[in-house]
């Protein structure tokens, strides 16, 4: 785990998209000058405004401004419990961001540091819960979700994480009862009852949603669902899992191995566990994704295509599969799927988003059409901050555009 002896290194990450103001600032940080006179007790008073700047400018900015702010925050910032718990709170800001990038690495740091800041502070177990199981942990994510409740018992949001925890286990009759317990989980339920047949108990919840949230993708297509009185095929694939998990600690275990990069040995032990459980959904797209990076892509095709055998609604395999096309020269058939997610699909919060805009941008690109290059690697830098790649992309598709 990250503790407060190492936070300097969180931020070093996979990079940014720096400007250059942030690049500067950079450079002063690595003036041994610069740091010894901001250790000077005499300008520690002085400080404070441009610590509130600096950490305001990295939320923006990103890796540079926000590990300024930090660097400066560091001799004064911990000697109060309220410092602690403002510091622990944007860290669990930034690990939102960071999920829904799919820099899982970065978000359970950043989420982890949270709560060893502010060990009260139900907003940091809340961050790390997410960042948790995002990344493949089940168990634990659930364990801090439940720590959000030791915590503040009537902190309700809890019931509704760990109600969707369930849900994309498979744990249905679980789900439900998480998410009676959650006010801010009426959507969810209404989609369960709806996918169960309850029409019935469902229909009046609906109605209800269809009042307060009428422009919300979900509620609508659980509107269309209660004026035909059935879920058609299209429908219910929109309202079915969009995410798979699993409790299997063997699976947790590969995907802990993915994210840090070791592509060959989480695929290894995502062979392990889907030898003892065959049907283990995140294992099978998991194994997808490390044969796609270490360069199988038919096999990898063929792994996505088992899980969506199951699961159709998950953007994960369907991601993948698209870019198994890419990989293979398949290019309509990626398109089509990455459209398919970013247009037809319900939910645009989604974290495998971005990856597809990058490859609708990569494929325009290719096709030297820059313009709509600059559009979808725009979109796709928006949703992700920290992929060099789609940087790298949008400034030569800038560039380019702007050669006569």
């Amino acid at each position: 785990m990250l503790t407060l002896k190492n936070l300097r290194l969180l931020f070093g990450g996979r990079g940014g998209w720096k400007s250059d103001g942030t690049e500067r600032l950079d450079g002063f940080l690595a003036d041994p000058a610069l740091v010894r006179s901001l250790r000077e007790d005499d300008l520690r008073r002085k400080r404070l405004p441009l610590i509130l700047t600096s950490l305001l400018v990295g939320l923006l900015l990103g890796a540079g401004g926000m590990l300024l702010g930090l660097y400066l925050w560091r001799p004064v910032s911990f000697q109060s419990g309220a410092s602690a718990a403002m510091m622990a709170r944007i860290l669990a800001s930034q690990a939102q961001t960071a999920w829904r990038a799919k820099e899982l690495d970065q978000a359970v740091s950043h989420a982890q540091l949270a709560v060893e800041l502010a060990p009260n502070l139900v907003d940091a177990w809340d961050a790390l819960a997410l960042s948790l199981f995002y990344s493949g942990q089940t168990v634990k994510a659930e364990q801090a979700a439940q720590k959000c409740l030791k915590i503040d018992a009537g902190y309700t949001r809890a019931y509704l994480l760990l109600g969707d925890f369930s849900f994309y286990t498979g744990a249905w009759k679980q789900a439900e009862a998480y998410w009676r317990k959650a006010p801010d989980a009426k959507r969810n339920l209404a989609g369960l009852l709806l996918l169960e047949n309850r029409f019935e108990e469902a229909t009046p919840r609906v109605r209800e949603l269809a009042r307060d949230r009428p422009d919300d993708p979900m509620v609508r297509v659980m509107r269309e669902a209660v004026q035909l009185g059935r879920l058609t095929p299209e429908l219910q694939r929109k309202l079915a899992p969009d995410f798979v998990a699993s409790r299997n600690p063997d699976t947790a275990e590969a995907w802990d191995l993915f994210w840090d990069g070791r592509y060959e040995e989480a695929s290894a032990v995502f062979s392990r566990a889907l030898s003892k459980s065959p049907r283990d959904g995140s294992a099978i797209i998991g194994r997808g994704w490390c044969l796609l990076q270490i360069g199988s892509p038919r096999e990898a095709q063929s792994a996505f295509d088992q899980a969506l055998a199951f699961w159709p609604s998950s953007y994960s395999a369907l991601n993948g599969r698209a870019w198994t096309n890419k990989a293979l020269g398949q290019t309509e058939g990626a398109e089509a799927i990455w459209r398919q997610l970013v247009t037809d699909f319900p939910r645009s919060e989604e974290m495998e988003i971005p990856s597809c805009y990058k490859g609708l941008g990569t494929l325009h690109y290719e096709r030297g059409d820059y313009v709509g290059a600059s559009y979808y690697l725009t979109r796709a830098r928006l949703g992700d901050p920290f992929d060099r790649e789609i940087t790298s992309l949008l400034r030569s598709s800038l560039d380019r555009q702007a050669v006569p």
